[in-house]
């Protein structure tokens, strides 16, 4: 949303909702487009929920300068998506409706009875499904004649060649992996190699270690 109604990179909105101070309980709809098709404004939408500040003017979102003259960048000291008011948007995303607002890609999966789970950014290592599409990607690299005619052969054949009991091996490695994070080892180090990587030549019988005693 940009300060004032509309602009280049809008889109249309759904109704919002919001809780009035002195009546928490009743909750009122929010149109968050205007009789002419424009999105809202942040003002217009803040004001109507009775938060945009009247002895202040707010900025629409916490800038710095940038690396350019006359550019600028937005400022990581930003409190967006906290509950603050430094910024217009800031203010506006603290708000209940945006807090629960799902990603699009989340609702179309989860309306066709799909479970959806996050994985931590920058944390391929913990998605066992990473490890399946390697595994097919070797065999299709391996058995593949570099066209696109041969890709589109090969591809449903490297997916299929997995064994189930190999995923599942995958799937224990990254449960002893978040384990391992759980007890802050450090990734590749001595330590979490063998929280992870040990080999137990008995199945009746447990580490003490394993047992936290």
């Amino acid at each position: 949303l940009n300060l004032t109604p509309g602009g280049k990179n809008t889109l249309p909105m759904r109704d919002g909702w919001f809780k009035k101070a002195g009546n928490p309980v009743t909750m009122h709809t929010q149109c968050m487009m205007l009789p002419d098709g424009r999105v809202k404004g942040l003002k217009i939408v803040l004001e109507e929920r009775g938060l945009w500040p009247t002895n202040r003017k707010l900025l629409t979102q916490c800038t710095i300068p940038g690396d350019t003259p006359g550019q600028r960048k937005p400022n990581p000291a930003c409190k967006y998506g906290s509950n603050t008011d430094c910024c217009a948007r800031a203010l506006l995303s603290s708000q209940p409706d945006f807090q629960a607002q799902k990603g699009e890609l989340q609702e179309t999966l989860e309306a066709a009875g799909h479970m959806v789970i996050f994985y931590p950014s920058f944390h391929c290592e913990l998605n066992f499904i990473e490890y399946f599409w390697g595994s097919a990607k070797v065999y299709a690299r391996a058995n593949c004649e570099y066209t696109f005619s041969s890709l589109v052969r090969i591809v449903p054949e490297a997916l299929a060649q997995v064994p189930n009991k190999l995923i599942w091996k995958y799937y224990q490695r990254i449960l002893r992996m978040m384990e391992a994070y759980r007890h802050d080892l450090v990734y590749g180090s001595d330590d979490f190699k063998k929280h992870v990587f040990t080999r137990y030549s008995s199945h009746r019988r447990i580490s003490e270690s394993e047992l936290h005693i």
